[in-house]
């Protein structure tokens, strides 16, 4: 008996399907600039570029810092997050100095409204669209003017003059997606913060209504999907008596229940589905 039962447990490991891994990658879904300013009128929801960074006297010498955010719907409920990494175009800088560029999870969320700018400084704010005070124009405010984000950045890299730049996978941005995939409802991007000192240092970045589309923000997510189980053959996360009922409804066919892969549903099927049952 206990022969049987090494064999039977050998053979349901030998048709268990292996996890591989799978690559995602997606677009921004939002991205915008919160743009430093005591009263919070200005935004850039609609335009081509976010800023980070400080920007220069004519501007001045104000905070830029961008708000972005990618939908994760694509990737199946409990996936395992094995890499993420961000790829963005830096299409001018204030200064080709290179700066850190640091991204931090978002921890409330915020809006892209309609409002076009063609520059740093915004536009009007329009309903919906994050400013400094607001998360949601003209009637969410954030607790903290500027944003709410974890303190600790997820990743960082340097950015100088034009081109384009990756920020490589990193625990933190695992960590982000893999939290963002479990709970959707607390995916509220990133905020992208610069160098807040030194002024002129503000890097523009495209954004996903960038005309260019290569220059659009674009992560690439890496996962490992669930692996399900083959004998629940009705999908409802047990192997009991629907899954036997489904199986005995296959006899003698090639499947579902073929779980040896003999060409034919039988007694040698039913034995491993007996020994993988849960109730």
């Amino acid at each position: 008996m206990k022969r049987l039962l090494s064999a039977l447990v050998l053979t349901t490991a030998a048709v268990a399907p292996a996890a591989l891994a799978d690559q995602l990658v997606l677009v921004s879904v939002q991205d915008n600039s919160i743009i430093e300013d005591p009263s919070g009128p200005y935004s850039a929801g609609a335009a081509q570029y976010f800023f980070a960074g400080r920007v220069g006297v004519n501007g001045g010498g104000t905070l830029r810092r961008g708000a972005l955010r990618f939908d994760f719907s694509a990737i199946p409920a409990g996936s395992t997050i094995t890499s993420v990494s961000l790829r963005m175009y830096c299409s001018a800088a204030g200064l080709t100095t290179q700066y850190p560029i640091a991204l931090h999870r978002m921890l409330a969320s915020w809006g892209e409204g309609p409002s076009v700018a063609f520059g740093g400084g915004g536009a009007s704010a329009e309903p919906g669209d994050v400013t400094w005070t607001h998360r949601f124009y003209p009637s969410v405010f954030w607790t903290t003017p500027g944003g709410e984000f974890a303190t600790t950045a997820s990743a960082s890299r340097n950015v100088g003059g034009i081109a384009y730049y990756s920020w490589s996978s990193t625990a933190g941005l695992v960590a982000d997606v893999q939290q963002w995939v479990n709970t959707p409802a607390t995916n509220f991007g990133w905020c992208v913060r610069g160098n807040e000192t030194v002024l002129q240092s503000a890097k523009r970045f495209d954004s996903h209504e960038s005309g260019a589309v290569n220059a659009r923000p674009t992560l690439t997510v890496v996962y490992t999907p669930p692996v399900t189980n083959p004998f629940d053959l009705t999908g409802d996360g047990k192997v009991n008596a629907a899954d036997l009922s489904a199986l005995l409804n296959a006899w003698g066919t090639a499947g579902p229940g073929d779980f040896n892969a003999t060409g034919t549903v039988d007694g040698g099927d039913i034995s491993l589905l007996l020994n993988a049952w849960t109730g």
